[in-house]
């Protein structure tokens, strides 16, 4: 049986975000052939793609078993373990890959993105200061520096990484998110000290714990908006402070409804101070 064809089929299906249909496609090829590592490659990326972390892993682990030592099953066996929280598996498979084939840009970018979704910022940094240099025409690996760089506390540098992608793609969809996310981020931002929290929420948001991936944007727009409560109500407390001061000299009349307004409007801002403190779905 000529399988070509239908692998083929199956990469049209995936570009097109049709993974589902991809994997009810290839399901026959690896049923009548397990040996066919290719096929199991695109069963692992289909599985991830439909969010199945579970079953990516066990296409992942079938390829390895024919494949031990080759790069593009330890590169989705390394995504797949990444998806799981099974860092150390992601890690060892990711660098090993890279053994294999040490001039692949991908392989030193996936290697990354595993130690970053484990927390480890400066191995990721220190990889990826030489693997920019080797694959300075991919634009994936600059984006992944990018978000390490930041997450280092270094914004700047953070957004010109993620603009040389840009420049290699100018429609890289990661970049663009990238830089999304950059602005949620930076809105709490009004010092050091803040920068800091910023960088280390930015860092969180990247990890993979044993519950899976938490949405990234979500955590970080949901800290700004914490942020935001939070200045609203010392504002707020702060007006009433003056008001009451004002009305206990008799400067000036203060409305009972001004203070009653001010009253609502902090109790609404403690209201989502409370709601959206900073995020426990970074407490891996």
């Amino acid at each position: 049986m000529r399988t070509e064809p239908l692998l083929s089929q199956a990469d049209d299906l995936l570009a097109r975000g049709r993974a589902e249909n991809a994997a009810h496609l290839l399901a026959p090829i690896v049923g009548r052939q397990p040996e066919n590592v290719e096929a199991w490659h695109r069963m692992a990326r289909a599985h991830l793609a439909l969010g199945d972390a579970e079953a990516g892993l066990r296409a992942a682990k079938a390829a390895w078993h024919f494949d031990p030592q080759g790069p593009e099953t330890l590169y989705w066996l390394s995504r797949s373990a990444t998806e799981l929280g099974r860092h150390r598996e992601a890690i060892d498979a990711a660098v090993a890959a890279c053994r294999e084939d040490p001039g692949n840009p991908r392989l030193h970018n996936r290697l990354a993105e595993a130690q970053l979704a484990a927390g480890r910022v400066g191995e990721a940094l220190d990889g990826l200061k030489i693997a920019v240099e080797l694959g300075e025409h991919y634009a994936d690996l600059h984006v992944t520096y990018g978000r390490a760089l930041f997450a280092a506390g270094r914004p700047l540098s953070a957004r010109e990484s993620v603009s040389r992608a840009l420049c290699l793609d100018p429609g890289h969809g990661g970049a663009h998110r990238t830089l999304a996310l950059f602005e949620i981020a930076m809105e709490s931002v009004v010092d050091a000290p803040s920068l800091a929290q910023a960088a280390d929420d930015f860092a969180k948001s990247m990890r993979v714990g044993p519950n899976g991936r938490v949405d990234e944007r979500a955590v970080l727009a949901r800290d700004a908006l914490g942020y935001a409560a939070r200045v609203t109500l010392t504002w707020c407390l702060i007006a009433l402070l003056v008001l009451c001061v004002l009305s206990a000299t008799s400067i000036v009349s203060v409305p009972a409804g001004l203070h009653l307004a001010l009253l609502c409007l902090g109790a609404l801002a403690a209201f989502g101070a409370v709601t959206f403190r900073r995020s426990v779905a970074y407490r891996l």
